[in-house]
């Protein structure tokens, strides 16, 4: 592509990662504003961003590069920086000291280097971010890492990152689009700085329109046919600025050179490593059966007068959804009111809820005192779940647990405990990155850890735990795309 890179990292990197770097820059020789890299989960997007500023700033095309994350990504992108290129002043706008977070800001503003920082960072300090001795300060490049966090243009962190001055824009992303072409739509005007698709009202009438009405059951021939014309004009468009490699693209194109490459002359001469293979992903969808007392009190809340309001009025049913959701997972998700008027054992004598208005809330429902085979029986899933992972854990298998629910992740761990399962497990409550590193590495390093549980949001991103070879998705996402985030924690190349 015309950037050199350090021999040493250069020979580390595999054929599609350099191709990855390639496109980085044939995007900034070009001249483009902007673009996206979305290659699937688990295939060292960090790695090609690094490998790329290296170059960029060994060849002296760029001075100062700001580089934004989830909070809990930060750590581990110092550690591959100081991994991949100690060399490079790569300085975190990030912490409790403001004092620290302003001098390692001016220090790379005033000479060269990269600002590691946070979206809850920028949003906070985005104003400083985007200035410097008073007068506006241009970064040579914006980068976002889990950039589906701007796909709502409206929202607070969307209109913040906007805000930041930059010459060039790089978006870094496993799901691009998660629900709808908006969102697309979305991620490309930040990245091309609104040079490619319009307007958010053109991009809706001239695109996404059409192609959602090609779509649906009753779309005439007519207009199934502009909508596939119209899809094919719209990756025409973005094709330059859009790379996206899968998992299962990567696999066949390693296959497919060890079938048809020659035996080269000098076997060291500029060959990429060979790709470790991934083993086969098996997903299975395993329906189960209500526990009986979760079959009587979901057909009981069925018959109430007041959802079959619900069901005549336009009202959203969101929320009755939500609780019979609960009540596929666990009966004990409800409130602890709520279990006392559905006769739960072992709530008679606790003090009611007073923060749940309906009793159909999640409360203060306690559960350390209950025996684990009530805990279980009154759950289909849970039956289940204690079953797959006890024959996982005798056959040797590391396991991942996913919930949404904080609740879910005690009542797993209270009946896993008293089983007898060495656990592991990080929600919400692990707010210091270092002791959320600390349980990952354990994990990593300790056969003896059977079971990691996480809660989807806080654990299904940017994390590695490759010791696993199980997943499993407690209570499924509404987004399809959440629950693939997470699965791939497991399913990458490290």
């Amino acid at each position: 592509s015309g950037l050199l890179l350090y021999g040493e990292m250069h020979e580390k990197l595999f054929q599609h990662q350099r191709e990855g770097v390639a496109f980085l820059y044939r995007l900034h020789r070009e001249g483009r504003p902007g673009g996206i890299l979305a290659d699937d989960m688990g295939l060292g997007k960090t790695v090609q961003i690094i490998a790329f500023l290296s170059g960029m700033f060994d060849a002296e095309l760029v001075q100062h590069v700001l580089l934004v994350m989830p909070t809990t990504l930060v750590s581990s992108w110092l550690a591959e920086f100081a991994r991949w290129t100690p060399g490079l002043r790569v300085r975190e706008f990030h912490g409790t000291s403001k004092t620290e977070r302003t001098r390692n800001l001016e220090k790379v503003q005033r000479r060269n280097g990269i600002i590691i920082t946070s979206y809850q960072m920028l949003i906070n300090n985005w104003q400083q971010l985007a200035s410097s001795s008073g007068e506006e300060f241009v970064w040579d490049y914006i980068i976002l890492d889990e950039a589906h966090k701007i796909k709502c243009p409206s929202n607070k962190t969307t209109k913040c990152v906007y805000a930041i001055p930059a010459r060039h824009r790089l978006l870094l992303t496993g799901t691009p689009v998660q629900n709808n072409l908006r969102e697309m739509w979305s991620l490309f005007d930040f990245a091309c700085q609104g040079s490619l698709l319009g307007t958010a009202k053109t991009f809706k009438m001239e695109y996404e329109n059409p192609i959602t009405r090609a779509r649906e059951k009753d779309a005439t021939l007519g207009e199934k046919a502009l909508g596939l014309k119209i899809s094919e004009n719209l990756m025409t468009i973005i094709k330059p600025y859009f790379l996206r490699r899968t998992k299962e693209d990567i696999k066949n194109t390693c296959n497919t050179d060890r079938v048809d490459a020659p035996v080269p002359e000098d076997p060291s001469a500029n060959s990429a490593p060979v790709m470790p293979s991934l083993t086969r992903k098996n997903d299975f969808v395993v329906w189960v059966y209500l526990a009986p007392i979760q079959e009587e009190i979901y057909r009981n809340f069925l018959s109430l007068d007041h959802l079959k309001e619900v069901l005549m009025t336009t009202r959203s049913p969101l929320a009755e959804l939500t609780v019979l959701k609960k009540l596929c997972d666990h009966p004990r998700l409800l409130s602890a009111r709520a279990c006392i008027q559905l006769g739960l054992e072992g709530h008679e004598n606790y003090e009611q809820d007073d923060r749940s208005e309906t009793g159909l809330l999640p409360g203060a429902n306690k559960i350390d005192q209950l025996p684990e085979e009530t805990v279980i029986q009154e759950s289909g899933k849970m039956q289940f779940l204690v079953g797959l992972l006890e024959r996982l854990r005798d056959e040797g298998h590391q396991t991942l647990v996913f919930s949404q629910s904080r609740k879910m992740l005690d009542i797993i761990e209270h009946v896993l405990s008293r089983r007898q399962f060495k656990i592991m497990r990080i929600d919400g409550t692990v707010t210091h990155l270092v002791e959320r590193e600390k349980r990952i590495n354990a994990f990593q390093n300790d056969k003896d850890y059977s079971v990691f549980l996480l809660t989807t949001q806080v654990g299904g991103v940017g994390i590695t735990l490759t010791a696993a070879s199980r997943v499993v998705i407690f209570d499924p996402s509404w987004n399809p795309a959440t629950d693939a985030q997470a699965v791939d924690r497991a399913y990458r190349i490290g």
